[in-house]
């Protein structure tokens, strides 16, 4: 059900790398559009978009079917697990959370292999890293494949 959108994203990629028609018609209107411009169109100009924000939503989009991303977070965390939200919110990263106080699977998730609960957990596919560390974080989401930043925002 959630590869739909994602499918739907990948597939519009092509089109959205297409061009922008500036034109002015007869009563001196500016019309943009992505559509060539009728023949009696005056001063007619193309921008083409390559790259930038497509080209990072594809990797995000590549990166989160290949190894999603779950944050296992609790009520009472605080101020770490509210540096793990904003870390993943800076790198525009969709993910899932889990709370192992009030979630069976979730605590049975975190103790697996005989582990224990720990918060925040990040996993990235099947890696798993516990506690919050900013440059383990970094290094394991670089690795799966997600950009530095969110589109638009400054590394």
């Amino acid at each position: 059900m959630k590869l739909v959108p994602l499918l739907l994203i990948l597939l519009a990629l092509p089109a959205m790398a297409a061009g922008v028609y500036r034109w002015t018609d007869a009563q001196g209107n500016v019309h943009y559009s992505d559509q060539p411009p009728p023949p009696d169109a005056k001063a007619i100009s193309q921008k083409t978009y390559k790259g930038g924000a497509t080209q990072s939503s594809a990797s995000v989009t590549e990166a989160a079917l290949k190894n999603p991303v779950t944050l296992y977070v609790t009520d009472t965390c605080g101020k770490f697990c509210d540096s793990a939200r904003e870390h993943l919110a800076r790198r525009g990263i969709s993910y899932a959370t889990r709370n192992p106080s009030t979630s069976v699977a979730a605590n049975e998730a975190l103790r697996a292999g005989g582990g224990k609960v720990v918060v925040p957990t990040l996993t990235i596919g099947s890696e798993k890293l516990e506690g919050y560390a900013k440059a383990a974080w970094d290094a394991a989401l670089d690795k799966a494949g997600y950009p530095p930043a969110a589109p638009g925002l400054p590394e």
